[in-house]
């Protein structure tokens, strides 16, 4: 089996990179994270009896679903968001995580969407880590310490 060599300039499948895709991406993510409904109840003869405001969350948009969107793969988006030859792109690319991020922690908050499905999203997708603490302690022994030590060792032999 010969090993494959990287393709030169020129040769290989033309990329299906378009500059657009940067707008498109940021307004693909663009979303305000909640919207206000309200539900009416009314009496028999048709007038208002109360309006309950409903907060529903938004549809978290993800990278899966904008790559279908434009016919590619999340992998491609991936590439191409690391691309330091699409400036433009990383800088897009970018943008709409942290406009899916505030719409994750949005909804997270206000219990729009189940806490350990965020959590999970979070840490797999976003870079949240867990804090954890650590308390190191360490004693230092004093010549004094030393000596007593080695006099209780030389009784024991």
């Amino acid at each position: 089996m010969a090993n494959k060599r990287d393709p030169r300039p020129g040769e290989g499948r033309p990329s299906k990179y378009k500059p657009e895709y940067c707008d498109m991406i940021i307004q693909y993510f663009d979303k305000p994270p909640q919207q206000v409904v309200y539900k009416e109840t009314y009496y028999s003869d048709g007038t208002l009896k109360s309006r309950e405001p409903i907060v529903l969350g938004a549809q978290l948009p993800t990278y899966q679903g904008f790559a279908h969107s434009i016919g590619v793969d999340a992998a491609t988006l991936r590439r191409w968001g690391s691309d330091e030859s699409k400036p433009e792109f990383c800088a897009a690319y970018a943008r709409a995580r942290e406009l899916q991020e505030h719409i994750l922690v949005v909804n997270a908050i206000g219990g729009q969407y189940n806490s350990q499905f965020a959590q999970f999203y979070a840490k797999n997708n976003l870079g949240y880590k867990d804090k954890t603490e650590q308390e190191v302690t360490a004693t230092v022994l004093t010549d004094a310490d030393k000596a007593l030590l080695d006099r209780v060792a030389k009784r024991l032999q």
